[in-house]
């Protein structure tokens, strides 16, 4: 674990938190209210993406699912070829409760928060979870695009149930998907110097497409996910170190303190 460790310490050294909450997530202690509104709300706004949490674990009469979550990376790899074919989660726990949220952007926190958020902590274990963000999109202008992000440990982005963007731990494979970065990655971004870039693709303002979003944790421990956009032709600034200062993908405004990621940028539309 020591490499991937390596791995992600540019998404969280030192934070992309400011303030009094930056110091909140020095705290060990008991569960943050932040930590679990990450994952969205239970009341919709005008605009938002959709989450359904998922236990691979167990079935929905919360029968043990041979494995015991070893076959995590197997089952969402089989979802994902399927074309995100949700009949093939129908055997796994689901929380009765969707989530709202108009971004992703969870910080670095503990596991635990993700059923905790959607009212099944008592019954699932921190591990081989999945949450499923739906919502149909466009971009704020015509233009060409790609997702960049990165997870600990799993985030799938598919346009129109095409995968454009993996960003997940290396021990958290897809064989059968077999999607690659392309070679063009870009600098790195500031907000997460281990994210991936996705495919470029071509989108219209006025004509949305299906957007799904996967985000999950394989082993349990610390946890977080964080998506940003980049337009081909747009500039965006650089740090010091040449690090680019990316979009956060939102489909509401949501101005931030951040020096790491954009917040200043029109949101993506979102449908009802």
């Amino acid at each position: 674990m020591a490499t991937e460790a390596e791995h992600w310490q540019g998404w969280w050294h030192g934070g992309f938190l400011t303030g009094a909450l930056a110091a909140l997530l020095m705290l060990p202690a008991a569960m943050r209210a932040e930590e679990v509104a990450a994952f969205g709300t239970n009341q919709r706004g005008a605009a938002a993406l959709v989450g359904i949490f998922y236990d691979l674990k167990q079935t929905q009469q919360r029968e043990p699912i041979p494995g015991n979550g070893r076959d995590y990376a197997k089952f969402i790899d089989d979802f994902i070829v399927a074309g995100f074919d949700e009949a093939l989660f129908n055997r796994f726990f689901r929380a009765g409760m969707p989530l709202y949220t108009t971004q992703v952007a969870t910080g670095r926190m503990n596991a635990e928060a993700a059923p905790k958020a959607f009212g099944v902590e008592a019954v699932v274990k921190p591990r081989a979870w999945v949450v499923h963000y739906k919502a149909q999109v466009s971009p704020p202008a015509d233009g060409t695009y790609r997702f960049v992000g990165a997870a600990d440990d799993m985030m799938v982005v598919a346009v129109n149930r095409r995968v454009v963007l993996v960003g997940n731990l290396p021990s958290t494979a897809f064989p059968r998907l077999g999607w690659k970065a392309l070679a063009d990655q870009g600098p790195k971004p500031a907000a997460h110097t281990g994210a991936k870039y996705g495919d470029w693709i071509d989108l219209r303002a006025d004509k949305p497409v299906d957007l799904d979003i996967l985000i999950g944790e394989r082993p349990g421990g610390i946890f977080n996910a964080l998506l940003l956009y980049e337009k081909k032709g747009e500039t965006y600034p650089l740090t010091s170190k040449g690090e680019i200062i990316l979009p956060l993908f939102q489909v509401a405004p949501l101005p931030m303190n951040e020096t790491r990621f954009l917040t200043d940028r029109a949101p993506w539309k979102c449908l009802d």
